[in-house]
């Protein structure tokens, strides 16, 4: 009989055989479904604190932002973001409802269950992202319009690689409601910010500062609006980014080194295996032909 045939041999075929179609299945299928099943579950609170100067009079503010998914739906993923005052003008306070598609992590445009049109990416951005690479289509929801987030540097915190990234956008808002006794008025709205981005997972890891002013067309500043995490927030946020990078590179290197270092021992067990039955059917049977 055939080495090769021998049980334990065709048992060492057969688990080589399945981790080579093991492979290809995790990456094309296996990690992508580990991956999306984590953005079905989110649930972050971020913490802000900043200041809001309304005709030149400053005031403190301290806000949180609990963001959470409500529900999927095929590719789709319902996403709520309670904005809630804790120190300020409770008038800051927001619900918004957010659609994005789980694969792509885009907004999904002219979706019923957002409460507004959106599309590009907010409050999620694109996973492997690279070095000097800027980020196009990223939605900024106070001017309602998508914008460029610029690429600014790499900056390493805590053991954790971030990318930085700045945006800076105006836009002319005609009759813009600026409440009693003004009623209505052209104002130009500006928003800028920078955030930090864990490149890998494209997790959106904290703010280092943004702002939003609205300037009529007079040129008077009537309120200018800036925020950045907490220095508390900032350090959990860190941590989270931590573990959103290794477990993607646990799903993506880690587990197929695994596998790939499985073959090659069972590669090495297999051809062990065959030159010892062939030595001990060689011993047992010296008259063989193949002793001749």
């Amino acid at each position: 009989m055939s080495a090769l045939k021998r049980k334990s041999s065709v048992a060492l075929i057969i688990g080589i055989i399945m981790v080579l179609l093991l492979i290809p299945a995790w990456y094309m299928t296996l990690a992508p479904f580990m991956i999306v099943s984590e953005l079905e579950k989110i649930d972050f609170l971020y913490i802000y604190e900043g200041t809001l100067e309304f005709l030149g009079h400053p005031s403190p503010i301290l806000f949180d932002a609990h963001l959470y998914a409500e529900k999927v739906e095929g590719d789709n993923v319902t996403l709520k973001i309670d904005v809630n005052v804790i120190t300020g003008p409770s008038g800051l306070s927001r619900n918004s409802t957010y659609v994005f598609n789980k694969f792509t992590r885009e907004n999904v445009r002219d979706t019923p269950e957002a409460d507004k049109h959106r599309e590009g990416y907010d409050p999620l951005f694109p996973s492997h992202l690279k070095a000097d690479e800027d980020i196009p289509m990223a939605w900024l929801d106070n001017l309602n319009t998508t914008a460029t987030l610029e690429f600014k540097e790499s900056v390493r915190e805590e053991g954790v690689t971030l990318y930085k990234y700045f945006v800076n956008k105006t836009i002319i808002a005609p009759d813009y409601y600026l409440g009693p006794p003004v009623g209505y008025e052209n104002c130009s709205l500006m928003s800028t910010k920078t955030i930090l981005i864990e490149p890998l997972s494209g997790l959106w890891t904290y703010t280092e500062n943004e702002a939003f002013s609205v300037t009529t067309e007079r040129g008077a500043v009537l309120n200018v609006l800036t925020w950045n995490s907490t220095a508390e927030d900032k350090a959990e946020k860190l941590a989270d980014a931590k573990a959103a990078h290794d477990s993607m590179q646990l799903l993506e290197l880690y587990i197929p080194m695994i596998l790939g270092v499985t073959i090659i021992v069972l590669t090495i067990t297999l051809a062990y295996n065959v030159r010892r039955l062939k030595t001990k059917s060689h011993k047992t049977n010296p008259q063989s032909p193949a002793s001749v």
